[in-house]
């Protein structure tokens, strides 16, 4: 028999089950309820077995063996032969996600990817039995079997499993026939105009006719013009009639009709949905683990599982939403002892709600750690190229706040595998724009910080505001405007040489969607003394789009574009009218960070960066050097700390790359010595090490170092990344 269509069957199943011990084990080391206790450790007992039982009807031998070892252990926990402390709650989670991988490429002709015999003996040891009393001695007396009571069955909703990509096609089928009720709109109201030129018809008869009363003419002639316009006025008659019938008929058919589309609509929608909790679950763990690398004592809450989102939301932001949780852990709260001295109890505690409002749904991150300065927001966009100091110090404190969107934009002391690296908060942003959504951050240093991020319910259909510009007709997306506006041409002042007026309170960059787009169109009040404009960006940033013309606001369906326009990202998609024509829709924020960036200066012939690679091993110290290399760089090497002090005092270095266990002077001792050279002490030093734990992180920031990455966790883009961004002054 071939099983092979079971395997995507079995990946989706164990997938669930795994969630499941995951979600379990997190929940027991919380539960104080023996009876709670008791029911979950059976629940996630039963998952394991589930899946040993699945994998071994399917000859997935691995994953049998090693759900088999962790069901021993949960059986132990059962039997009450062991409690759940944290070798064991660790080594369980890592067996399932070891299982997770393992699943993943069974059934596939891809190697295993761990050594499952390895990780089974790394599992806690299994506590031996008691020895069983001899049957001479004792013998079991059989316990009757208990009564059980059940409950009349009730009706189960029955479901379906149905395929990602024909639930997507019926998406689309759903929104084409929203498209096509725009047309039947059309058509109604080119008949409502039909009738009216038949009443104008009719009356043009009727004044034709009085007209013609006044007038002498001969019995015949009055006779046989009497006939025509007997004639005339019962054709213009019944004409009035059928046109007025057939509107009727047409209306009341095409009310229905959007009355069945809204309803398939909705129903399309609501197969769509998931609830928020999907992508939470993946969050106690994560917040575990980070807390656990951290030394922190963390608290995680999560409100609002039950709002529902559309599937594709819930995909684009998962990862924007473990990025803002994980920044909120590491760079947000402080360490326990910290806490208390600032006068706070030692346990963080990071939420997340979701909450649904006016068809949207926001989800709120905030944290009670230390919040964020302005002050060194601006610091460090001044340090990185990205405003001038007096720039910088023109800003408020909210626009000081949206520098953390700015692409490789970080304010960590130290970059770690953590975070720091300066990727992420862009992202955030970028996936949220891709949505219709925006992201808002509210901070306060001291007292924690607060990230609303707003999103559509559903991406069936999109609002937008169509607009004239040129010969053209663009659409923008409602969600991502705040409103429109006239700007009078005596409102516009020059701010650094941007056109800007003042507007509520705030200063409005002010850019014709013409230029952005580059087109042919009237320059800006060349013709009128004022011209409508449409409000963009961030609340904190505004930017006003000058148009040439608003056309109308309607729901619509956003196509996507083809090859040839999809790497352009101020492009979000293709939108197909009532009347057949196509109009894109543009993304305001990517024409607004496209209109602001200025231009970059040429690159000049400059000596290559030096750097310096210090290791004992031959193997790790040439891999290393290679890729830097590869990368541009001029790389000398060193043995150990002692040799690399030797080379940094004959020759100019621009970075070190050092490991931390060497004879002679080890990594953390060589930071400290660069630290406390005068000639040196500009050095960046990047440590990468075995050394995972805590403790050892510290150490390294408190010698100087500016980066740490763990040897477990290397790639080599990683490194690159880093080394680019210490090397460009991100300290």
């Amino acid at each position: 028999m071939d099983l092979s269509s079971f395997h995507n069957q079995f990946r989706e199943e164990t997938a669930e089950n795994i969630r499941v011990l995951s979600d379990g084990l997190l929940a027991l080391e919380n539960a104080s309820d023996a009876a709670e206790r008791r029911a979950t450790v059976d629940r996630i007992f039963r998952a394991v077995h589930t899946v040993k039982g699945s994998a071994r009807m399917l000859g997935f031998e691995p994953i049998s063996r090693l759900a088999h070892a962790l069901e021993h252990l949960l059986d132990e926990l059962r039997q009450g032969r062991r409690t759940l402390d944290r070798p064991l709650t660790d080594g369980l989670l890592r067996g399932g996600d070891a299982i997770l991988a393992l699943a993943t490429v069974a059934g596939e002709a891809r190697p295993s990817p761990l050594d499952v015999d390895a990780l089974i003996a790394s599992l806690p040891a299994q506590v031996q039995p008691a020895p069983r009393p001899d049957a001479t001695s004792a013998r079991a007396v059989p316990s009757p079997e208990p009564i059980i009571r059940t409950a009349p069955a009730r009706m189960q909703p029955q479901t379906v499993r149905v395929r990602v990509d024909r639930l997507n096609r019926l998406l689309n089928l759903a929104g084409e026939l929203v498209v096509g009720q725009q047309v039947f709109a059309n058509h109604l109201d080119e008949l409502r105009a039909l009738q009216g030129a038949v009443e104008r018809q009719v009356r043009a008869l009727s004044l034709l006719e009085e007209e013609l009363a006044r007038l002498r003419f001969s019995p015949a002639q009055r006779q046989a013009l009497d006939r025509h316009l007997a004639a005339a006025r019962a054709a213009a008659d019944s004409t009035a009639a059928l046109a007025q019938e057939q509107g009727e008929r047409f209306a009341r058919h095409s009310g229905q009709h959007q009355l069945l589309v809204q309803d398939l609509e909705r129903e399309v929608i609501a197969a769509r949905l998931l609830p928020i909790a999907t992508v939470y679950s993946g969050l106690p763990r994560a917040v575990r683990d980070l807390a656990q690398a951290t030394g922190k004592q963390v608290r995680l809450e999560l409100h609002g599982e039950t709002v529902e989102l559309d599937r594709k939301v819930l995909e684009l932001i998962t990862d924007p939403l473990l990025h803002l949780v994980r920044n909120a852990v590491d760079h947000g709260l402080e360490a326990a002892a910290e806490r208390v001295a600032a006068g706070k109890p030692p346990e963080g505690v990071v939420t997340v709600s979701a909450e649904a409002a006016d068809g949207d749904v926001r989800v709120i991150v905030t944290d009670d750690g230390r919040g964020i300065d302005p002050a060194r927001i601006r610091a460090q966009a001044v340090r990185l190229g990205l405003l001038s100091a007096e720039a910088a110090g023109r800003l408020a404190d909210h626009e000081a706040l949206e520098l953390i969107f700015a692409p490789g934009f970080s304010t960590a002391g130290m970059v770690t595998d953590i975070s720091g690296r300066g990727v992420g908060m862009d992202v955030v942003r970028s996936n949220l724009a891709e949505l219709g959504g925006q992201v808002h951050i509210e901070a306060q240093p001291g007292h924690g910080t607060r990230i609303t991020l707003s999103l559509p319910l559903t991406l069936v259909t999109t609002r937008v505001l169509l607009v004239q510009v040129g010969r053209s007709s663009y659409a923008l997306p409602a969600s991502g405007c705040q409103g429109t506006i006239w700007v009078q041409r005596g409102q516009i002042q020059s701010l650094e040489g941007q056109p800007t007026f003042e507007h509520e309170g705030r200063t409005v960059a002010l850019l014709a969607l013409a230029d952005v787009l580059g087109i042919e169109a009237p320059r800006l009040f060349s013709i009128d003394e004022r011209m409508p404009a449409v409000l963009t960006g961030s609340p904190q940033r505004p930017v006003a789009l000058l148009v040439d013309a608003l056309l109308d606001e309607r729901e619509v369906v956003v196509k996507p574009l083809g090859a040839l326009l999809a790497p352009h990202r101020r492009f979000g998609g293709a939108i197909q009218l009532g009347d057949g024509s196509l109009v894109l829709l543009l993304n305001p924020l990517v024409l607004a960070q496209q209109a602001r960036a200025a231009p970059l200066p040429a690159p000049e012939l400059l000596q290559p960066r030096r750097l310096l690679v210090a290791d004992d091993s031959f193997t790790t110290r040439e891999l290393i050097r290679s890729i830097l290399q590869s990368a541009g760089y001029e790389v000398t090497v060193a043995v150990d700390g002692a040799d690399a002090l030797d080379i940094l005092s004959r020759r100019p270095i621009d970075l070190v790359v050092s490991d931390v266990e060497m004879p002679r002077l080890n990594g953390f001792e060589l930071a400290a010595r660069i630290r406390a050279d005068r000639q040196l002490c500009t050095v960046p030093v990047v440590l990468i090490t075995s050394l995972a734990a805590e403790q050892h992180r510290r150490r390294g920031l408190e010698a100087g170092a500016q980066a740490y990455i763990v040897k477990s966790q290397f790639d080599q883009e990683s490194l690159l990344d880093v080394v680019r961004q210490l090397l460009n002054g991100g300290r």
